[in-house]
């Protein structure tokens, strides 16, 4: 098995460990600390099988819920660096030159607002059409319809995001390129 998949398995035991592994690009960082601990904790080779010796005895898993509370500082840590470079990354963008580039976190936000708002309204319009006004619609033959616009509203943001990803990947690729896209 993987690292996060025995990791995610290990959080039956301490649930703490699903914040620090969910929405983290240190996940896997967290994972294989995790399963250090489980290791030692349980005196197994393997992640594997660390996670059956502490699903056969409660009493390795005190010992393991207490040695994640005792390492928490440490995973506390790997979340701040993560929460930190997610940070930088977000700085550079709003300093850049290229409008895709310090443009794209707002039109996708505006874009997934507009979408909720315009679902909200054929919602509501179609329940005041049947409720209030003495429509007689079956709304499910007109599901299909709603999901089509919901979804052509949804396309909006895409083009946004590939350009802004495209700029972003050509800067990767090449440090020659300087970071606000300039290039």
């Amino acid at each position: 098995m993987d690292p996060i998949t025995i990791a995610m398995g290990l959080s039956q035991f301490a649930p703490q460990l699903i914040k620090w592994i969910s929405g983290s690009d240190k996940a896997a960082n967290v994972a294989q600390k995790a399963i250090d601990i489980a290791k030692a904790v349980t005196g197994q080779a393997t992640g594997d099988a660390a996670l059956t010796a502490l699903q056969a005895d409660p009493s390795l898993v005190l010992k393991y819920r207490q040695s994640v509370l005792d390492q928490e500082v440490e995973f506390e840590k790997i979340a701040v660096q993560n929460a930190a470079d997610i940070n930088v990354t977000m700085q550079a963008e709003s300093k850049a030159d290229h409008w895709p580039t310090y443009s794209w976190r707002p039109a996708i936000g505006f874009a997934f607002a507009f979408n909720l708002w315009a679902g909200a309204i054929n919602i509501t319009v179609a329940y005041a059409a049947v409720m209030f006004w003495g429509v007689k619609i079956d709304i499910l033959s007109l599901l299909p319809q709603m999901l089509t616009a919901q979804a052509a509203l949804n396309g909006t943001a895409l083009p946004i995001l590939g350009v802004a990803s495209w700029f972003r990947g050509k800067m990767q690729a090449d440090p020659n390129i300087s970071s606000d896209n300039r290039g």
